[in-house]
């Protein structure tokens, strides 16, 4: 994770204007390749451009089309097509040469055909497909979006970026983060569950009724469906006192450890929460704070960054950011 952030930041230059959303999804889908295929990215180029045609095609409006609706000849539907054709070829191929050489690489790819049911049976290759990119595709794009967010945030609060720079030189130095790091970055944390509550990734989750239930005084039916929003429980003041203020610092408090359980879910909650909840906390504040120690990203005057709610909540225009090299690292006394 800090290697590929590092070769990230070596390319930007004091003064240049980049999309910061754009740059942080070709980074985390790096680290997505390498962690399910331990390969570097350009071994499997193939996976990488196929992958971001579909996130970019993946809209709320497009997943509720009806199947029938998807096969239309328009061009992003063959985009769309050819894009996943070229997902399978690739990915079938991998698991095809790792079945046959039976090598473990250490990565998810060799857990997965590893893995065995209750009954002894392994997980055929369309399983293995399905599960790869799953992993895939939910696990590099929603981390990519809470750092542009993130980066957006600090843009507009001086006083937030001011404090996470004087952590990152107190713990770091100027040199790279490491795991060991982590529980000495609290405020570097707190950037990233902050950025989450605000704009949360996931910014609705739905659940289907499997038994009735009364709630609140409604009844709700088997068969229902019931939708949950991050975007309303972070910004509500019974929680979190004045919601609307990007404030890192409030997961350091006493108050942060007594949130009720399901006051607080950028991953989900319960037996079906985000399995890589783990992964991508640790990654969004090793990139943090890797890329951070080297710039301070600036936003650009005029240029509007909103949320458009797809199936996650993305910036509409990009997060455009006029990036401004740090001074030499001071290192603080600890």
């Amino acid at each position: 994770m800090t290697q590929y952030s590092a070769e990230a930041v070596a390319d930007w230059r004091d003064g240049a204007v980049i999309d910061l959303h754009r740059e942080m999804m070709r980074l985390t889908l790096k680290i997505a390749v390498r962690t399910l295929f331990n390969v570097e990215p350009e071994g499997i180029r193939e996976i990488s451009l196929a992958a971001d045609v579909l996130v970019r095609n993946m809209t709320g409006a497009r997943m509720m089309m009806p199947r029938v609706a998807r096969f239309v000849p328009l061009p992003s539907m063959l985009e769309l097509r050819r894009a996943v054709r070229q997902l399978d070829a690739t990915v079938f191929q991998i698991i095809d040469r790792r079945r046959r050489n039976g090598q473990d690489s250490g990565d998810l790819l060799s857990m997965l055909l590893e893995a065995r049911d209750e009954d002894g049976s392994r997980m055929d290759d369309q399983h293995v497909r399905d599960e790869v990119l799953t992993f895939l595709l939910a696990g590099h794009e929603t981390t990519a979006l809470a750092l542009s967010w993130a980066w957006h945030l600090l843009a507009e609060n001086p006083e937030a970026d001011q404090r996470l720079h004087d952590e990152l030189d107190r713990v770091l130095g100027g040199r790279a983060p490491a795991i060991s790091d982590l529980p000495l970055l609290p405020y570097a944390e707190g950037v990233i569950k902050e950025s989450m509550r605000l704009y949360p990734p996931a910014w609705g989750v739905g659940r289907t009724v499997v038994k009735e239930f009364e709630l609140g005084g409604y009844r709700i039916p088997a068969g229902a469906n019931v939708v949950m929003s991050q975007w309303v429980q972070h910004r509500d003041g019974r929680f979190f006192p004045d919601p609307e203020q990007f404030d890192p610092g409030r997961w350091s408090t006493e108050a942060s450890q007594k949130l009720p359980r399901f006051a607080y879910f950028p991953f989900g909650a319960g037996p079906r929460q985000c399995i890589g909840a783990s992964f991508a906390m640790m990654e969004g504040v090793l990139l943090l704070a890797t890329m951070a120690q080297r710039f301070q990203p600036r936003a650009v005057p005029g240029h509007p960054i909103e949320p458009l709610p797809s199936i996650t909540l993305r910036p509409k225009r990009g997060v455009w950011m006029e990036l401004r090299q740090r001074s030499a690292t001071v290192v603080h006394a600890v």
